[in-house]
């Protein structure tokens, strides 16, 4: 009896000691975009045309919701938006209708957006879904009057072009974020073939850089002020690759010269995630 005792007891011990897997987060979360991000990479050329290679096209910023269910798999569901971060929100909705009066006097604007319709776990841990791949494009002309009564350029009515395709994402196992939020990354490729609305826009879209948990102060007016001072984590992508095919005796760009063919695309997302049932600060729906 004493021998079976000594036994369990070295067993709890042992099982004690052995590190546990942390569980993976279950709930509904916000995507935070003060720190969430996607890259979005493409194909192109170098050598003049003699060896392919891939490049970041630029960083956008990401908000949406999760819900994680550990229990069922089946019944998590991502909605997400990605847009350029020349606003701390998306500018303008799925159906191109704009958010603000502040972003009226803008040429265009770009929404790429994800809705899933099932998820499912894989042999490897990892959880594949399937849904609709959104993007929203709004453009404006732009009508400039070079005369003596002019006060800048008259943008015209908006035009709005939006197309859906069925696209899959595959997302890690979500890591340990800041302390009070999980960590997950996923990633999709489209061919343009399959998707020539969304390859061509994004291409044509200005992806300014990042900067997450970008916080700005305005110092108090005086002789030497000079607007806002910003601080935050900048997030840095390769010099997009110079274009053309006949660089000049002062072409600045790389001696191999780079082409952009933009036959793939690849959106790759890290998304921080907050439990909804805390503050809404941070951004996100």
């Amino acid at each position: 009896m004493l021998k079976t005792m000594v036994l369990i007891a070295t067993a709890a011990i042992i099982g004690a000691s052995v590190p546990q897997n942390s569980a993976a987060p279950s709930g509904s979360f916000r995507v935070d975009s003060h720190y969430s991000s996607a890259q979005l990479s493409t194909d192109g050329t170098t050598d003049y045309g003699k060896t392919k290679t891939m490049f970041t096209i630029g960083v956008g910023r990401v908000t949406g919701k999760v819900v994680l269910d550990n229990n069922d798999p089946a019944q998590s569901t991502f909605d997400f938006s990605i847009y350029p971060s020349t606003s701390m929100v998306t500018p303008i909705d799925e159906s191109g209708k704009l958010r603000s009066d502040w972003f009226a006097n803008v040429a265009n604007h770009t929404l790429v957006c994800f809705h899933s319709k099932g998820v499912y776990p894989t042999a490897d841990g990892r959880l594949r879904t399937t849904g609709n791949l959104v993007v929203t494009r709004v453009d404006r002309n732009i009508q400039i009057d070079a005369n003596e009564a002019y006060s800048g350029p008259v943008y015209g009515a908006p035009m709005i072009h939006r197309d859906t395709r069925e696209a899959t994402f595959v997302f890690d196992k979500p890591g340990s974020g800041n302390g009070h939020a999980e960590e997950i990354s996923g990633s999709t490729k489209v061919v343009r073939e399959d998707y020539p609305q969304l390859v061509k826009t994004v291409l044509s879209t200005y992806w300014p850089p990042v900067v997450q948990d970008e916080h700005c102060q305005v110092p108090a007016v005086g002789e030497d002020f000079a607007g806002a001072r910003c601080t935050g984590t900048l997030i840095r992508v390769p010099d997009f690759p110079a274009s053309g095919a006949n660089p000049s005796e002062d072409y600045p760009g790389p001696p191999n010269f780079n082409i952009v063919t933009g036959q793939h695309l690849t959106i790759s997302v890290n998304l921080q995630l907050v439990p909804r049932s805390e503050g809404q600060a941070g951004g996100g729906n």
